[in-house]
Formats: C-alpha cells, sequence, structure tokens
C-alpha cells in the first residue's frame, strides 16, 4: 500500500482534462480515510489531498475524486451510469462482487486504469479467481512480511509467532491465498 501513495497521484495526474471520472474504492469510506487519504495526507499534506467531503468527494492534486465503499450490494447503483478513467481500490477482497464486475464495465475509456490492493483470502474467493482467470489483464505482485523494511523487527517477531501454524501465517505473513476450511490448526 505505502508504493501507492505515490503510485495514485500519478494516475490521477496523468489522467487530468481527460474525460472521465476518478474513483476511490474501499471497503468503507472510513477504511478509504484511514488507509489512504490520511497516509496521504501525512506525506503531502491537506492541501494537495483533501478529506473526503459530504458528497463522497475529495480533492486530490487540485482533482477531484469520488470516494465510495464497496462491501456490499447495494453500493453498486453508485457505480451504475458512470465513465471511469481511474479507479483506486482498497482492499479488494472485502468488496463485494458484484461491485468488481460493475466496476469493470465502468472502465469504458482506452486510456481507464485500475489499481488495487488486498490481503490473500481463501484459493476460491472470487477476486482470486478473477486474477487467475484467462480473461484477466493484470499485473499482480506479493509481498511477505519482510519485504517491508519499516516493520520493526520485534513486531514482525511477534507477528510470526502469534501466527505461527494457521492459515493466517499463510495469508499475513507470507502473502498467499490459503482456505481455511479443512486447515489443521496448532493445538
Amino acid at each position: 500500500t505505502y508504493g501507492d501513495y505515490y503510485l495514485l497521484p500519478k494516475r490521477i495526474l496523468a489522467g487530468r482534462g481527460l474525460p472521465g471520472l476518478n474513483v476511490l474504492l474501499g471497503s468503507t469510506k472510513g477504511t478509504l480515510t484511514r488507509n489512504l487519504i490520511q497516509p496521504m495526507q501525512a506525506i503531502y499534506g491537506a492541501g494537495l489531498v483533501g478529506n473526503i467531503r459530504t458528497d463522497n468527494t475529495a480533492v486530490i492534486f487540485g482533482e477531484t475524486c469520488h470516494c465510495l465503499g464497496a462491501e456490499s450490494v447495494r453500493h453498486v447503483n453508485h457505480l451504475r451510469g458512470s465513465s471511469i478513467k481511474y479507479c483506486y481500490g482498497d482492499e479488494v477482497a472485502t468488496w463485494h462482487r458484484d461491485m468488481f464486475e460493475m466496476l469493470k464495465s465502468r472502465m469504458d475509456k482506452a486510456y481507464s486504469r485500475f489499481d488495487g490492493t488486498c490481503n490473500p483470502e481463501g484459493p476460491r474467493h472470487w477476486f482470486k479467481q478473477f486474477l487467475d482467470g484467462a480473461g484477466a489483464d493484470a499485473y499482480q505482485q506479493s509481498y511477505t512480511i519482510d519485504d517491508n523494511p519499516f516493520n520493526p523487527p520485534e513486531v514482525v517477531a511477534r507477528m510470526k509467532h502469534n501466527y505461527a501454524g494457521t492459515v493466517y501465517y499463510v495469508r499475513y505473513i507470507l502473502g498467499r491465498w490459503m482456505a481455511a476450511e479443512g486447515a489443521v490448526y496448532r493445538a
């Protein structure tokens, strides 16, 4: 996610003046604020990265971005009829699948782009199936907890210890998709 704090402004600025909407989707507007807006404000300042307003928009680097929740099927209607040039998706695996399907249909420009992040879930999760599908035009990156040099070593050691022998170790420490069904946990 940290790298996205630098990618997102580049994507938004690259689309300046082009038709279409900029959209930030997260599980909720609260998670967008916590995971994206506030960290970017700490880097760039509130003058360049505004708060989410009551009309569900934020001005980021001079461009209006529509900030929407995606965890419920009822949120699908927020995208209906839109034409999206850029969408950033936070925690995509927590979204309702219908929201992602609607988003794909709204990315209707030759220059439309989507960047998304998530923690892995089970291998039968709808987003994993999309990523592995023949029709996905996706560049994927995967990271382990050890890839983040900013995590204090004692915190990494504690997390590895706490999750050892569980499906969450594979998901959150090793960054791999793993089913919880049928997993045998340590005693």
